[in-house]
């Protein structure tokens, strides 16, 4: 008998599934989008119906388009986006109101009073995090001071992915990753919740699920109701996953400390995998879903990354969209030809590729924002386009010194996502950093860790390692000499943009809320 695996993945804006066999081959994947509440200006909302119903059609599609026989299916394992403060649930485990989402930034006062109240310097001894309202309990704690009637009704607060391992297993649970996503009520020194923080800010513990496991840990089965949802059969193994970022890095085969899965796409996430603690509040800390607890995942991101890139083209490549329409060539590829032709350093042109109001890792600054530095009239449309795309490279560089200045390794970097599949872009990178750029072209993202996940816990695959086996490098990109000694001369200068502009940022941040 052929035994298979799937593999959910939960996201911001889609549920992704996959099927694949126990030699990694993929088998089928389905996808179903959806979009985000965003009911005033920095609110990002999720009502967890639609994360569910996005699962179980994922799950039935894949199974139907593969023919496979769900009794073939050894087991399922669920990840999902960085659920911030959770789904807040009464004792029927009914959804009170919409999960505010990671990308929320509403919980502002409530991190000024963790600040007056507790103090940065105790958050971070306690987590291993900092304070900011990207951290779930910060989140939590809005809830509690402006939704009194809500917070009386709570029973328990679940993430995404176990709201939905809840619906199909009847098992309230959650893992190392998502407990630790959460930041300042977890212990990341004793993997558990902390009753000190948890009494301090006034979170019943109650609230919280007690059942802390394993990423790979087999949670529950599939139920009757669950099973004619999905199609799956009754009793098949479901398997806790975890926070994305992290089971995407895994997906790529980054399991050993100081390698990292850098996931290039509309938001930029570089998280590196630790064997020890070498924390820094600079950095988001969690445990890592493999070997949970031992190692962590400590990341760094650029929210607008891949989006500086699609912004560009929508705005300013209309003729590159049309020639793409006629050559059958990507408006991407044909700007990299143009850019190709633009000197390392765009003849003095820095940008820094912050095109939201605000910055997580390792900015940590609420203000910050995007800005081109240098424009002339000798500048042509493909040195700013360039010039984008080493904004990135720079931003990529001082976050992996971020790390370094702690101690964290830095070994080998696995690039995917879609923007990855820039040679131009991979070389700039290399080429900033000093490194060579692991790329990954067929990369199914994190359901394929998910499938990995399910595979370990189950018991049909050997161990974590078979991901290297499964994953396949497609090129390396190594740095160039030559724009190696331009951009460290070119990544000073970005180094005082960035310090230079944080007054001007957070004066047109006051102006902007005054005059919109």
């Amino acid at each position: 008998m052929t035994e298979y695996l799937i593999g959910v993945d939960i996201g911001t804006y889609g549920t992704k599934a996959v099927l694949v066999d126990i030699s990694g081959k993929v088998i089928g994947t389905s996808y179903i989008e959806y979009g985000v509440l965003t009911p005033k200006p920095g609110w990002a909302e999720q009502w967890p119906e639609v994360w569910f119903n996005a699962t179980v059609k994922t799950i039935r599609e894949v199974l139907e388009k593969t023919k496979v026989n769900p009794k073939d299916i050894a087991g399922v394992a669920i990840s999902g986006l960085y659920g911030g403060s959770g789904i807040p649930c009464d004792r029927e485990m009914k959804p009170l109101r919409p999960a505010i989402i990671w990308m929320d930034r509403r919980a502002t006062k409530e991190c000024a009073w963790v600040r007056e109240n507790i103090g940065e310097e105790e958050i971070f001894k306690v987590s291993g995090n900092t304070i900011d309202p990207y951290f779930g309990y910060t989140k939590i704690l809005w809830i509690k001071f402006n939704e009194p009637d809500i917070w009386r009704r709570i029973y328990k607060i679940v993430t995404p992915k176990d709201y939905v391992i809840y619906r199909l297993t009847g098992e309230i649970v959650i893992d190392y990753s998502s407990a630790g996503n959460y930041g300042g009520i977890f212990n990341i020194h004793k993997r558990t919740w902390s009753d000190k923080m948890l009494d301090e800010m006034g979170i019943p513990r109650d609230y919280l699920p007690d059942r802390i496991v394993m990423a790979k840990d087999v949670v529950g089965e599939i139920t009757e109701d669950g099973a004619k949802l999905t199609g799956l059969r009754k009793g098949t193994p479901v398997c806790a996953g975890g926070i994305d970022a992290p089971v995407s890095a895994l997906s790529v085969g980054a399991i050993e400390d100081g390698e990292i899965g850098a996931m290039l796409g509309t938001s930029m996430c570089i998280g590196i995998i630790q064997d020890k603690e070498r924390l820094t509040p600079k950095l988001v800390n969690f445990p890592y879903v493999v070997d949970d607890t031992k190692k962590l995942y400590s990341f760094a991101g650029i929210t607008t990354a891949g989006a500086c890139i699609r912004y560009f083209r929508d705005t300013f490549g209309r003729v590159e969209k049309i020639l793409s329409e006629h050559t059958n060539i990507s408006a991407y590829a044909i700007l990299d030809m143009e850019a190709e032709k633009v000197p390392p350093g765009c003849n003095g042109l820095i940008f820094l590729p912050h095109m939201s109001v605000g910055e997580r890792a390792p900015w940590w600054d609420e203000e910050l924002r995007s800005c081109l530095i240098g424009l002339t009239t000798y500048h042509t449309k493909a040195h700013v386009y360039r010039a984008m795309l080493e904004g990135i490279g720079y931003a990529i560089r001082y976050s992996l010194e971020v790390a370094m200045r702690v101690g964290i390794p830095i070994k080998r970097i696995m690039l995917v996502n879609g923007g990855a599949r820039s040679p131009l872009w991979r070389r700039i990178i290399a080429s900033i950093t000093g490194m060579d750029m692991f790329y990954i072209a067929e990369s199914p993202g994190a359901p394929y860790g998910d499938a990995l996940l399910a595979g370990v816990g189950t018991g049909v695959l050997k161990g974590y390692e078979t991901i290297k086996e499964w994953v396949k490098i497609s090129e390396v990109t190594k740095p160039d000499q030559y724009m190696r000694e331009v951009y460290n001369e070119y990544y000073k200068v970005y180094l005082k943009v960035y310090e230079a502009n944080k007054e001007v940022f957070k004066l047109l941040t006051e102006l902007t809320k005054k005059y919109s």
